[in-house]
């Protein structure tokens, strides 16, 4: 055997590319002649030891070990070749292999026809997160059958994907998705019933599924040290409730007062993963929920917390002075946000000596105050003052002109008598509390004192002044004394973390309205909710990773075009022929399946029905 060389010039261009490849003499019936045994690809070694190399290659090839004197230059370049040729051999027996089986049908191309679309895209994921997560491990460890771990997968992921109610969620698995194919079960046969069985399952099982789900999270993203962040907030039911424990009027968080209301109480780390749920009455006082939460934490997972107690970071709804003590006795860090107020308790620190974070425009002002024990920094938000003067001047605007109406409707003796119009007057102070704190309203009455003649009212300017100026600033509680004033602030910052996670389950996660009237169906509702926002949250987890910063809205959106359907067409024996394939996934697609990971759904071999169109 020996090496030869040639040369190629591409139309295209006019360059010049050269080639190797190794040849053999071979006797034939016209005589003899040369054969290619392989393409070598490019190497560097002079022309003088070509035919060394060509020996050893020859040898590799009857599969003869190297001989001891060989060169171990010539060894390397003829390993690598002799490598890139069993990879080229393999794939031409693969594709020879292919060839083979595969089954030439000639097409009437008229009689081409699609049917039976489903979306595939979003599903994809979905069930790659499902099983990244290790879900049906957790829950046949739960004490889950089979059939229940594809229910409870199906209802997940239809709240990742098409949130709706269990009506709609039935609809979507029978005849719209192509989740069925993924998890190789026939969802077409489950009823209605039985969406709503596995969502009592699914809370039946919540604390160990919550606790093994976490540690999972906690095994794939702990690092660093662990801060806990936690909330409460209210969404509304549809209805009045009234067969339904956990329905009760409060203050709305979604200004929906008029509607009952159910409270939500969630915990999640650093990275936005929750901890800890917990569904509660609408009137739920905040304060007193976090006696519960910390002896759950400590029961559900001893692991972690024996080997480190988290930071907890609240906001000033719970943040009282009795919880603080708590959390200090059950030797918890924490930094939180003081009740309001507290920011007048340094009527000299606001001068001077702030730090700036981030830009002028927009940034934060601290200054860490020394106090014995407890770290206290002060904060004055740009963009948050900005954002309250706003409130505060539509507020007052507000409330002028309900003062002004009443004023006239006095002026024109529609209203006179003196306890109603007091009673006006507290109405419109509980409308705008905020605002009303700053003004003094007084009546002129009549010479026998029952009826108002006129009302007016008058800024206390001294105090709206210093409303004026302490408008953006807040005070931060931390027992980490270690810390700096701006690292202090940036550990508060993390709350927002929460904050996006009740957004996410309210908006993108269809936790609201609710329409359910029995209380366990409810508590069924919102867990599965938070089970939904676990794969969320490790779907974003790996594409900021990849750099990839898109919420799931804009994800969700982007897959949807991606999908499955049956073509259907008949040969010239007007046989009908049913290929179940999947779209070519468009470079969108393929961006996000490589970031994330997602193996690709393969083709359902060519079947056919031997009967006429």
């Amino acid at each position: 055997m020996f090496i030869r060389q040639s040369n190629t010039r591409r139309t295209s261009n006019g360059k010049v590319y050269t080639k190797y490849v190794l040849v053999e003499s071979v006797r034939t019936e016209k005589g003899p002649r040369q054969r290619t045994v392989m393409h070598l690809g490019s190497f560097d070694l002079p022309k003088e030891r070509w035919k060394e190399l060509a020996t050893c290659l020859e040898r590799k090839l009857s599969g003869q070990s190297t001989f001891q004197g060989e060169a171990v230059d010539i060894e390397q370049i003829a390993s690598r070749i002799m490598e890139q040729y069993r990879q080229f051999s393999r794939k031409k027996e693969e594709k020879q292999e292919r060839q083979e089986h595969q089954q030439i049908v000639p097409v009437d191309t008229q009689s081409i026809v699609t049917t039976y679309t489903r979306s595939l895209g979003g599903e994809m994921v979905a069930h790659h997160a499902w099983k990244a997560l290790g879900m049906d491990t957790i829950l046949k460890k739960a004490g889950m059958s089979a059939r229940e771990c594809a229910l409870a997968e199906a209802t997940v992921v239809c709240r990742l994907l098409d949130p709706g109610s269990e009506v709609s969620a039935w609809e979507w698995l029978t005849r719209r998705t192509a989740l069925n194919e993924l998890m190789d079960v026939n969802l077409e046969k489950i009823g209605k019933d039985g969406l709503y069985d596995i969502g009592d399952s699914l809370y039946g099982h919540k604390e160990y599924i919550e606790s093994a789900l976490y540690e999972e999270e906690h095994r794939q993203y702990g690092q660093g040290p662990m801060v806990y962040l936690y909330d409460l907030t209210n969404t509304f039911l549809e209805g009045q409730g009234k067969k339904n424990a956990l329905a009760a009027r409060g203050k709305s968080k979604e200004k929906r007062s008029d509607c009952p209301l159910i409270a939500l109480a969630l915990v999640v780390d650093q990275r936005g993963f929750p901890v800890y749920s917990q569904i509660y009455p609408g009137n739920q006082s905040e304060p007193i929920t976090l006696q519960a939460v910390l002896t759950r934490l400590e029961e559900s997972l001893p692991p972690l917390l024996k080997q480190e107690k988290p930071m907890m970071v609240m906001d000033r709804g719970i943040a009282t002075g009795e919880n603080l003590r708590l959390m200090e006795e059950k030797g918890y860090a924490y930094t939180v946000v003081e009740r309001r107020e507290r920011e007048k308790d340094y009527p000299l620190e606001w001068e001077e000596g702030f730090t700036l974070i981030g830009e002028e425009a927009d940034g934060v002002y601290v200054k860490r105050v020394e106090e014995e024990g407890k770290a206290r920094v002060l904060c004055a938000s740009v963009g948050r003052k900005e954002k309250e003067q706003g409130m505060d001047r539509l507020q007052e605007k507000r409330f002028l002109e309900a003062l002004e109406r009443l004023s006239g409707r006095i002026r024109m003796k529609r209203l006179k008598k003196m306890e109603k119009v007091w009673e006006r007057v507290g109405r419109i102070r509980e409308r705008y509390p905020s605002i009303a704190q700053y003004y003094t309203v007084t009546t002129e009455t009549s010479p026998d004192g029952k009826e108002v003649q006129s009302l007016r009212w008058e800024v206390r300017k001294d105090e709206r002044e210093q409303r004026e100026k302490l408008t953006g600033c807040y005070v931060l509680e931390s027992t980490r004394t270690d810390l700096s004033a701006a690292e202090i602030w940036k550990l508060y910052m993390t709350i927002q973390r929460v904050e996006s996670a009740f957004r996410c389950l309210k908006s993108e996660l269809g936790l609201r309205p609710i329409y359910h009237q029995k209380t366990e169906r409810t508590k069924a509702h919102l867990f599965i909710s938070i089970v939904a926002y676990h794969l969320l949250n490790w779907i974003e987890q790996r594409l900021k990773e990849a750099g990839d910063h898109r919420q799931w809205s804009t994800i969700r959106k982007t897959l949807s075009t991606h999908q499955r359907c049956t073509v259907i067409f008949r040969d010239e024996e007007d046989k009908v022929y049913h290929l179940r394939v999947s779209g070519k996934p468009e470079s969108l697609h393929e961006d996000i399946y490589r970031k994330l990971g997602v193996p690709m759904l393969k083709n359902r071999q060519l079947t056919y029905v031997a009967h006429r169109l």
